[in-house]
């Protein structure tokens, strides 16, 4: 039994010196190639994270790194099909022979596919009456223009698939400038409200403390929803208006009603991060009524906060 032993040793270390020299590895008892190379597209460019699979007896798999590199390197010679695959490209397939004598370079070039341009359809409307306009619609990466049917609609076709910069413009609106991404085969669907310079918003709901300028906390609402007008609509500057009813003097209403528009501008600027440029508080007092003064319900109209959006 001891002999036995030895005599096994003594050909295992036989057939290390045999493959010295050579381009293999011994795996147990059993001889091993390797196969590598370089995945690139047809500009000879590297293709990264293409799958390889090799596919024999058994199957081995891996992903080529960064510079197109892949590599199997315990791979028992014989006949194998190489499969590359990635997202863009055609498949590609080679057949190898893995053999202990050779270097088994194999490297591949992979076709890119032929993508599908994608669409662009729009509805351009009218912020304050969801009216429908026609308006020239422009792609500004393209220089492609197009103008709006009746109904407020436009496309564009055969798009290549990248974000592209939308431009919407009309005679006494505000322009608008808005990031559409247009994938393969696919339709990017928008909706553009145009705000017409001058538009007055009233900001119902903004409470303040009784003859000062803190707002309520249960005016955060109101705050916040006009925050999302400005955020959804980065083209617009506004005046926020402060007004006040009757009660007191005219310098004291118009003192606090510049106080309570600074604040509002504040809210906006502290807690939705609104560009302080956007934001221009001014304040009129009792000057500019909605209602009559002479009843508590008319009076609660004249104190409040308007938006006024300016004009380009």
């Amino acid at each position: 039994m001891k002999y036995r032993y030895i005599l096994c040793i003594a050909l295992i270390l036989v057939i290390l010196m045999q493959c010295g020299g050579q381009k293999t590895k011994v795996v147990g008892l059993a001889e091993v190639g390797s196969v590598y190379g370089f995945v690139t597209d047809e500009s000879r460019l590297p293709v990264a994270k293409a799958q390889v699979l090799v596919a024999g007896d058994r199957e081995f798999v891996t992903f080529t790194n960064d510079a197109g590199y892949y590599i199997f390197d315990d791979i028992i010679p014989g006949k194998y099909n190489i499969v590359v695959t990635r997202t863009g490209y055609q498949a590609e397939n080679i057949d190898v022979k893995v053999s202990r004598d050779e270097l088994n370079e194999v490297n591949i070039i992979l076709m890119r596919t032929e993508t599908q341009g994608g669409m662009i359809a729009g509805l351009v409307v009218d912020y304050t009456s969801k009216e429908p306009l026609v308006v020239d619609v422009t792609v500004t990466d393209l220089g492609l223009t197009t103008r709006t049917d009746s109904s407020g609609r436009f496309t564009f076709e055969n798009l290549e698939p990248v974000t592209y910069l939308l431009k919407v413009e009309a005679m006494d609106y505000i322009t608008s400038h808005t990031d559409v991404t247009v994938l393969p085969d696919e339709t990017a669907e928008i909706v553009v409200h145009l705000i017409r310079g001058g538009t007055v918003i009233t900001l119902e709901g903004i409470e303040f403390e009784f003859g000062k300028a803190i707002i309520k906390k249960e005016s955060s609402p109101t705050l916040d929803r006009a925050a999302a007008i400005l955020t959804n609509h980065p083209e617009i500057e506004v005046e926020i208006q402060g007004h006040t009813d009757s009660i007191g003097t005219a310098e004291a209403n118009l003192k606090l009603s510049q106080a309570r528009a600074e604040a509002v501008r504040d809210y906006l600027i502290d807690i939705h991060m609104i560009e302080p440029v956007r934001l221009i508080p001014i304040g009129y007092g009792e000057k500019q009524p909605v209602a009559d003064n002479a009843t508590e319900a008319g009076r609660a109209k004249n104190r409040r906060v308007d938006f006024v959006v300016m004009k380009d």
